[in-house]
């Protein structure tokens, strides 16, 4: 399977979508919130904009933050891990036998934007694709990813992430 979801044309001074056109129609998501993945794969970077969100949820920084051996603009730091490389706000629960995030309204940038992930094809537009590992991908339970979706779920931590990407720290 192509793992190209959609051509977005971007609007980075307003943060919008100026034209998207989807090139898998019936392609549908929805997060099983399993943390199977995606909550192993090491701490993802930080914006300040993360650092405060999980602050606001009640964590302070000496807890979740661990510091980058290189500060660029507007990055503190990664999510800390745990020694096998899950997060740090992973929870086991075991009455329902799952996984599941404590941090889950508040978690970073890249974590809301997992599994997808994009390709910069030249200043204003980007292949948005994604990581075929999840099990909430295709999930015949999921919302379809249309424009309505992107625009509700992805462009924030979408742009949160090109940014990321654009000071080399992604």
């Amino acid at each position: 399977m192509n793992n190209t979801l959609a051509i977005l044309n971007l609007d980075h001074n307003n943060r919008s979508i100026r034209d998207i056109h989807i090139t898998q129609k019936q392609f549908k998501f929805k997060c099983k919130r399993n943390a199977t993945l995606c909550c192993k794969l090491g701490g993802p970077v930080l914006t300040q904009e993360d650092i405060n969100k999980i602050k606001l949820a009640g964590y302070s920084t000496d807890i979740f933050l661990e510091p980058l051996k290189t500060n660029a603009e507007n990055l503190l730091g990664r999510l800390k891990t745990r020694p096998d490389g899950s997060c740090i706000f992973l929870n086991y629960d075991k009455t329902q036998n799952q996984n599941n995030c404590r941090i889950y309204n508040s978690r970073p940038s890249l974590c809301r934007l997992y599994p997808f992930t994009f390709e910069i094809l030249d200043t204003d537009h980007i292949a948005l694709k994604l990581i075929p590992c999840c099990l909430g991908l295709n999930n015949p339970e999921g919302k379809i990813l249309d424009e309505q979706f992107v625009i509700k779920n992805l462009l924030e931590p979408l742009f949160d992430a090109i940014k990321l990407r654009q000071t080399n720290a992604i």
